[in-house]
């Protein structure tokens, strides 16, 4: 058996001459491995940065759930409404005191969104009823079709869309909700 120098970490078995790695392709595997352990951890903190943010249109799916459950379980009136100063979805009941609040945005994200002017505005309209020869029009406007907070009574609610604009964005989300279950039927395009 041959010895190596301290940089090659050269072993020889019998005859056949088996060759390890060397100090250098070690040390390169090692770099490597690190570099690739540093991306990770980034697009890890990227990951737990997004799991903050959930989108509008789930969170108002929650607070229409909500709604229905409270009316249903008070067999009294409730509300849902938007409030775009703060971006959070309320349920309240006939007198005004809030039963439920499901913001879009944590606290501490707030104030920066708020300065940037980065809130979504959300607007409720009613579905009038239909006209036409297909039934697909309705006889009024839309100004006469927005309202500011939908009402649910127990069991049921009012047709009603919900359009989604976040801003910096130009699609513009529209949501419908079936009445008497509160889950969106339909994504309007």
């Amino acid at each position: 058996m041959g010895t190596g120098t301290g940089i090659d970490l050269i072993l020889r078995r019998g005859g056949g001459g088996a060759r390890a790695f060397t100090l250098v392709e070690v040390l390169l595997v090692l770099a490597l491995m690190g570099v690739l352990a540093g991306l990770a951890a980034m697009n890890a903190g990227v990951f737990i940065e997004a799991s903050k943010y959930e989108p509008p249109s789930r969170v108002l799916a929650k607070a229409v759930m909500d709604s229905f459950y409270f009316a249903s379980e008070t067999k009294r009136i409730t509300y849902l409404s938007y409030f775009e100063e703060n971006a959070t979805f309320f349920v309240s009941d006939a007198s005004g005191g809030v039963l439920a609040s499901h913001g879009i945005f944590d606290e501490d994200d707030l104030e920066d969104i708020q300065n940037d002017d980065l809130l979504p505005s959300v607007t409720f309209r009613t579905l009038g009823p239909q006209a036409g020869v297909q039934g697909g029009d309705s006889l009024y406007d839309e100004d006469v079709l927005s309202i500011t907070r939908v009402p649910f009574h127990f069991g049921a609610g009012v047709p009603f869309q919900a359009e989604i604009k976040i801003a910096g964005e130009a699609e513009i989300e529209i949501l419908e909700f079936d009445p008497f279950s509160g889950y969106p039927v339909q994504r309007v395009e």
